[in-house]
């Protein structure tokens, strides 16, 4: 961590066309061991957790039903479902569980509760990742030319 701090001090202008000045290397080694081990138990925690909270909210919008509740539930079931593709994200990115077998289940079902086809958004989303920021060839970022300004 002082590291990084040395090597921010030491810049006297920030050109965003250089590359920066540490590695990809000095930022993995600045993570502490622990954050890289995956623990299933408590990946399945999260999806437990926000399944439940995904029905709840359903359950206290159903038995409040009024218009002022509805704009907030959907606010929040929003948020919540947002959480369940992040969690099937994170199986998509294989950091859920070392098992790909449970990756797959999991981000299958998490996916498919949020109408999102899964092994489709996991192959375009690995090509996005093989490519990102490549001009022509990257699936999820398509750049202005200079052309159409």
């Amino acid at each position: 961590m002082r590291q990084a701090e040395e090597i921010i001090e030491g810049l006297d202008e920030f050109d965003p066309g250089a590359p920066p000045p540490f590695k990809l290397s000095d930022i993995r080694a600045t993570i502490p061991k622990h954050c890289w081990v995956k623990n299933p138990w408590r990946s399945m925690s999260y999806v437990v957790r926000d399944v439940v909270v995904v029905f709840a909210l359903a359950a206290g919008a159903a038995y409040l039903n009024n218009w002022v509740v509805w704009p907030l539930y959907w606010a929040a079931q929003g948020t919540m479902f947002w959480a369940l593709f992040v969690l099937g994200h994170d199986c998509g990115h294989g950091s859920f569980s070392n098992n790909p077998k449970l990756n797959s289940v999991v981000g299958h079902l998490l996916h498919s509760s949020i109408l999102v086809p899964y092994h489709g958004w996991r192959i375009s989303h690995r090509t996005h990742h093989q490519n990102h920021g490549h001009v022509e060839n990257d699936e999820s970022w398509h750049p202005v030319s200079e052309r159409t300004l």
